[in-house]
Parts: structure tokens; sequence; C-alpha cells
């Protein structure tokens, strides 16, 4: 087995003084175990997402005895020999570190761009596996987060041995993954298809309006004719030829009033 172990460190509040409400720190460390096993699963498996986080191919987590003094988890993360040899034993490590880090913080609207070969790879993927692994992601988030709901001086942090923090969380990135749901639909967006998966119904589209680039979710309600437009688009967009559609959505906020992602209602040719 190869052995990843790390910590996760609860500070301020009452976690100065060792200890966490019972059911907070239970629904805290379920998140985490949910967004652990969601990345560690996706970094084994080719990128494969499986969004309820109960099992992974290739690899173990477990929690060890708190430390006294503190509020303090031991994590250790064991990964089959093979498993850990088709990515290089020498750096699976440091793969999966990077692949934390950028999941969860583009998930919790932080800035890191990836570092190892392994991760830059499943960025460059024409499917949008990051906007997948962000919607996988923000439940087990939030959930991480629990504590903090309850004392906004809290901090969380994700601390790699003898490197330090790989990711930390407050009051501010709770807020990135407090989602809302506008209960209007809104029309006039126009833009192009940019990445779309298929099977997900998942991709991103660039908003002309907005001159940027937003994660959108295909309905229920959009048929196989709408479906194949946004192939279209993307195709189009590749080419140099415009692709531009027009949009009926529905936009998921955060709680800091940033537009997370469209849900599309309704999709059609632009006719401008």
């Amino acid at each position: 087995m190869k052995i990843i172990k790390f910590k996760i460190s609860y500070h301020n509040g009452d976690a100065n003084d060792g200890r966490l409400d019972m059911y907070d720190a239970s629904v805290s460390l379920q998140g985490f175990a949910k967004a652990l096993s969601i990345t560690t699963h996706a970094l084994l498996n080719n990128g494969e997402i499986r969004k309820k986080g109960n099992k992974i191919d290739g690899a173990k987590i477990y929690i060890n005895p708190s430390r006294k003094g503190s509020f303090e988890e031991l994590i250790t993360v064991a990964i089959e020999n093979q498993v850990a040899a088709s990515i290089g034993c020498s750096i699976v490590a440091s793969v999966f570190y990077d692949l934390v880090k950028w999941t969860w913080s583009k998930t919790l609207e932080l800035d890191y761009e990836p570092e190892t070969h392994h991760v830059k790879k499943l960025k460059e993927r024409l499917e949008p596996f990051i906007s997948e692994m962000e919607e996988a992601l923000e439940i087990p988030l939030e959930q991480a987060h629990r504590p903090i709901k309850k004392c906004d001086e809290m901090t969380i942090v994700l601390k790699r041995q003898k490197i330090g923090e790989v990711i930390k969380m407050n009051a501010d990135t709770l807020k990135s993954v407090s989602l809302q749901t506008d209960s209007n639909i809104i029309s006039g967006i126009t833009g192009n298809i940019t990445r779309y998966n298929i099977l997900s119904g998942i991709g991103r589209v660039y908003d002309d309006h907005l001159e940027k680039t937003i994660p959108f979710k295909i309905h229920d309600d959009v048929t196989s004719n709408q479906k194949q437009l946004l192939t279209w688009s993307m195709h189009n967009a590749q080419n140099g030829n415009g692709g531009k559609l027009d949009f009926e959505v529905k936009r998921v906020l955060t709680a800091k009033g940033v537009i997370k992602r469209y849900i599309v209602h309704n999709v059609v040719q632009s006719t401008s």
C-alpha cells in the first residue's frame, strides 16, 4: 500500500478547548469523507466522478485517533500498490494533493492552478471535468463547513505532513458552497458552448453579455434536438464559426451573489 497521511485541524471557538459540538463535528467529518472519496476515486480512475462519495476503487480512507490538547483529526489514504504504480509511486502523493487543492479550490472560489502533469491533463480534457467535480463536491464541502456555521471565527485546515496548509476553510469559503437557485427563468442569454458532456448534460458556455465562461447543466425539459444544438455550437465555436445559441436559464448563485452555473431550460439557434 502507498500511504498518504494528513491532518484536518479545527481552530478557534470550542476547538480551542479541544472539543466540538458532536453533531456539527459528525456532519463536518462526513462531508470531508465524501469529498475525499470523490476526489481520490477520480484520481485513481482516470477522472471518473462518483457523486455519492461512498466508495473508492483502488484505495481506502481511514480516520485515526485524535491528538490530545487540540481538535485535530488524522487521516490516512491507503492506495493499492498496483493503482499507485499506474500514476507513479514516487509522485502519487504530490498528484493527490494537487488534485485536492485544484478541485476544492475551484469549488470554494479560491485561486489555484494545477502543478503536476497528471492533473493538468484532467484540466485540459474537452469534457468539462472540473464543472462536474465542482457539482459533486459542493454539498460535501458545505457539510465540511458545519462548525463554521455556528461560529464564523472558526477555520478548518487540511494540512500536509512536513509541508503545511493545502486548503483553508472559513466563513468566506462557506459562502461559496451555500447555493440558491433563481425561482424565475431568465431569457435573452446568448453565447456558444465551449465544453459539453453528452452523458452528464454538464458543460460550459461563453456568455456574450458577461464576456466570460459559465458552467451549465441541462434541465430534464431540454429535448434531444436541443441537446444536438449544444454539440453543434461547441463544434462550430472550435472551428471559429460562432455557433451562437440563445438560452433560457435559471441561475444558481453563491451566498456572495456569484453565478455558480446556469440550469438550461430552453435553447434555440441564435438569429442575431
